[in-house]
């Protein structure tokens, strides 16, 4: 079957955690762990798995990025994940500054609603990324070091 990796999933409600449950082809012959918001479907959908619940970061709370990447440091420091695979969330921003602190390669992963202009915490976790995953053709000509992985579901 091939090494197994640690992989940190990060994520929020709706369609950022539609998009990596797609992936449980690929995280489930490996060794998981979530970090995710805590909302209804969240709360459901990992019924099962390692999760660390942590709250959203918005706009309005971005005073909270420092004090959320010391955290993250602190957790990948106790789970030393190989990869870090995040779909959108502010909480992945704290995450993917930590991760760049201790070369862990990130992934972002463009949801499938994206079309336009990426929101802030995008902006932030792409450029951090190793590489960012989209699934609309049209994105490759927007987003640096962009790989079309096709639709997810």
């Amino acid at each position: 079957m091939g090494r197994r990796y640690r992989v940190l999933l990060v994520s929020s409600s709706g369609g950022v955690l539609l998009d990596l449950l797609a992936l449980r082809p690929w995280w489930q012959r490996h060794d998981p762990v979530w970090v995710a918001v805590p909302a209804p479907d969240t709360e459901v959908a990992l019924t099962g798995q390692r999760v660390h619940w942590r709250p959203e970061l918005t706009l309005r709370t971005r005073l909270r990025v420092l004090p959320s990447a010391w955290q993250a440091l602190r957790l990948l420091r106790a789970e030393r994940p190989d990869v870090i695979v995040s779909a959108g969330t502010g909480v992945a921003v704290g995450f993917f500054l930590a991760a760049r602190l201790l070369r862990v390669p990130c992934l972002w992963l463009e949801t499938f609603n994206m079309t336009g202009p990426a929101g802030a915490a995008a902006r932030v976790c792409a450029r951090l990324a190793s590489a960012v995953l989209v699934q609309r053709p049209a994105l490759l000509e927007t987003r640096r070091r962009a790989v079309l992985i096709g639709e997810l579901y």
